[in-house]
């Protein structure tokens, strides 16, 4: 026994303070329990308390707000003062859109040139009012900006349609209409265009 004690005490004193920790841990477990949970309540509570900043100005951050807003409203006049797009001139001979712009063609198959019909910087609805005859179907194109927005379809007899005419600056302010007639000589069409609404 005399020589184990003196092994023991004879050992370096990492081991012997190890060793005593683990005996110490074995015997009383319940205090490694006690330190673990008082350890997560410490933490829980430091994690939860609300951070408090001394010397916030809360007049200083108001006059910083209204400062930025009164910025967003300089920038957002400077877009309204932008200069507008180019508006591409109007055609010569261009017929003004009031539905009594009437349009006819009698007996010729050629294909007539397009007439262009002032509509405005307006987006509406507009009425393009037709008769292609009762017997050799003739077709109908409206464009806008380069763009077919409206035809009628290769279709004989008389109706009236309606055309979606959305404008946007820079846009022409004009349409085209362009009849496609039958091939037969005696083909017979007309037409009128309201302006938008």
């Amino acid at each position: 026994m005399k020589n184990i004690v003196s092994a023991y005490i004879s050992r370096k004193w990492w081991f012997r303070y190890i060793r005593t920790s683990s005996w110490f841990s074995f015997r009383y477990y319940w205090v490694n329990w006690l330190v673990f949970l008082s350890s997560v309540i410490v933490l829980c509570w430091l994690i939860n308390k609300p951070i408090i900043q001394e010397g916030c100005n809360i007049d200083v951050i108001e006059n910083s707000i209204v400062n930025i807003n009164e910025r967003l409203t300089h920038c957002c006049n400077c877009i309204d003062q932008q200069v507008p797009p180019n508006t591409p001139p109007i055609p010569p001979n261009t017929i003004q859109c009031d539905g009594n712009n009437g349009i006819k063609d009698n007996g010729n198959n050629l294909t007539p040139d397009p007439k262009f019909f002032e509509v405005g910087n307006h987006s509406g609805t507009m009425q393009l009012c037709y008769d292609n005859g009762n017997t050799y179907p003739d077709n109908i194109i409206v464009k806008h900006n380069g763009v077919v927005i409206k035809e009628t379809g290769v279709v004989i007899g008389q109706s009236c349609i309606d055309i979606p005419y959305v404008y946007h600056p820079g846009d022409p302010t004009f349409v085209e209409v362009i009849v496609r007639p039958s091939t037969n000589p005696e083909t017979f069409w007309k037409y009128t265009l309201g302006c938008p609404r």
